[in-house]
C-alpha cells in the first residue's frame, strides 16, 4: 500500500495523515512504530534510531479495538500501565482522573463488552495517553463516538499540543485535519 513514504514530523506538531480506507495511513503508521519493518529506509526519532525503550514514550490508539472484552475496565486501564511502567498508585490516580474527566468514573468495575463502542473507545483513549507520551499516533480516533465526545476528543488533542505532546492523527476525514492539524500528508 505504501511505496516511497517519506515523512518529517515536528515536535509539538498536529500532523495528519489523510487518505481514503485502503490508501495506507495504517500501514504507515504501523511501519512507523515498527510493528511492520519497512523493506527499506529509516525510521528515525529525535534522530536516533527506532528502539523498545522507545515504546514508553509513544502513545498508541489502534485503528482497531485492542482491549480484553471480559475484563473489568480499571484492569484494563491498569494492566496497560503496567507495561508503560505506571507504578500501581500512580496507574490508580490516573485512571480516577481520566475516567471522571470522561464521563466514565462509574463505569470502572464493569466489563469492557458490556461498554458501548463509544465508551470503549474513550477507554483506548486513556490508555493511549495515561503515561504522558512525547508521541501520540491516533489511528481513526473518532470511530464510535457521537458529536458530543468527538469535540472532547478534539480539545483533549489540542491541550495535549499544548503540553508539548507530538500528535500524529490518521483519519479519512478531511474537515477533521483542516480544524485540528498543522500540516497534513495526503
Amino acid at each position: 500500500a505504501v511505496d516511497g513514504v517519506s515523512l518529517e514530523v515536528q515536535r509539538g506538531e498536529l500532523f495528519g495523515l489523510l487518505g481514503p480506507n485502503g490508501a495506507g495511513k495504517t500501514t504507515t503508521i504501523r511501519t512507523v512504530l515498527n510493528i511492520i519493518a519497512p523493506d527499506s529506509g529509516s525510521i528515525t526519532f529525535d534522530g536516533k534510531p527506532f528502539s523498545p525503550e522507545m515504546w514508553n514514550i509513544i502513545g498508541y490508539l489502534p485503528e482497531e479495538r485492542g482491549l480484553y472484552r471480559k475484563s473489568k475496565v480499571l484492569n484494563t486501564i491498569f494492566y496497560f500501565a503496567s507495561l508503560k511502567g505506571i507504578p500501581a498508585q500512580a496507574a490508580k490516580r490516573l485512571a480516577d482522573r481520566w475516567l471522571d474527566r470522561f464521563g466514565l468514573k462509574e463505569s470502572g468495575h464493569r466489563k469492557v463488552d458490556e461498554l458501548s463502542k463509544g465508551n470503549q473507545q474513550k477507554i483506548q483513549i486513556i490508555i493511549a495517553i495515561l503515561h504522558s507520551p512525547q508521541l501520540l499516533v491516533l489511528d481513526e480516533p473518532f470511530a464510535g463516538l457521537d458529536p458530543v465526545n468527538t469535540q472532547m476528543i478534539k480539545q483533549l488533542m489540542r491541550e495535549l499540543r499544548q503540553q508539548g505532546s507530538t500528535i500524529l492523527l490518521s483519519t479519512h476525514q478531511m474537515h477533521q485535519v483542516e480544524e485540528l492539524c498543522d500540516r497534513i500528508l495526503l
